[in-house]
């Protein structure tokens, strides 16, 4: 019997079965996949939450890399600000050596002024002062007549004396201190009434004694060292000079006064 002879109801029933087996087939393939897809979606359970675990650990991390970078520039801050001050007490012992040093020579100085009564010997005092203390070969020490009406030059470093031999009081920078009895200060003080010789003049002090002008003292250029500029400390060493030398000189004018009334006949 040929195929198309076969009987149909067994030819159903192998249909049947072949698609049973397929559907069986399908069956399991859709299971297998089914749980394919689980385990795949479990999978991308357990890597959503170790991203979100990492993620929450990279925050921690970058958090404290923030208070690390915090805490770094801090230090760095303070370690600037401890550099900056060491420089500026390493600075500051520097300036008060030096000013001790200053005020050491200005004492030994002044005893050579006080402990002579010779004119010649206190003026070199005054002199070496300025010189060395104020850093100036440029000046000059006055003294008033009798009259007050002129300030007399006595002594001078570095100057051509016949410009200054009599200043009188009022006129120019120099006549102005002694009438009015305050210092003059370059880039301090009203310089209008200038005269074109004191154009280099720093600073110029009067002399006191009991609160009446005495003389002055002018300093002119100052020495390269110091910067074109008298700072703080040399203002008050200068009028420190200048009561220490209206005295010095007041006492050696009297003894002169003195020793020539004596020799008077």
């Amino acid at each position: 019997m040929n195929k198309a002879e076969e009987d149909p109801g067994s030819y159903v029933q192998k249909v049947h079965r072949e698609t049973q087996r397929y559907i069986q087939s399908l069956l399991s393939e859709n299971a297998r996949l089914r749980g394919r897809v689980e385990c795949l979606e479990n999978e991308k359970k357990d890597l959503d939450e170790e991203k979100l675990q990492l993620r929450d650990e990279v925050l921690t991390l970058r958090e404290e890399l923030d208070l690390h970078e915090q805490h770094q520039a801090l230090l760095e801050q303070q370690l600037t600000n401890s550099e900056g001050e060491s420089l500026t007490f390493a600075e500051r012992y520097v300036e008060l050596e030096e000013q001790n040093t200053n005020l050491a020579n200005l004492y030994a100085v002044s005893y050579r002024m006080h402990a002579t009564l010779d004119r010649e010997k206190v003026l070199r005092a005054i002199e070496e002062i300025i010189i060395n203390l104020i850093g100036s070969e440029e000046l000059a020490i006055f003294e008033l007549n009798e009259d007050g009406s002129a300030l007399s030059l006595v002594a001078s470093h570095g100057l051509e004396p016949g410009s200054f031999a009599n200043v009188a009081v009022g006129s120019g920078l120099i006549g102005r201190v002694a009438a009015s009895g305050e210092a003059y200060l370059a880039g301090h003080s009203d310089s209008t009434d200038q005269r074109p010789e004191e154009a280099p003049l720093t600073a110029c002090v009067p002399l006191k004694i009991e609160g009446r002008v005495s003389g002055a003292i002018a300093v002119f250029r100052l020495l390269p060292q110091k910067a074109g500029s008298l700072n703080p400390f040399d203002y008050e060493l200068l009028d420190l000079l200048a009561t220490q030398a209206a005295t010095a000189l007041y006492f050696t004018a009297l003894h002169a006064r003195v020793s020539a009334s004596q020799s008077t006949p």
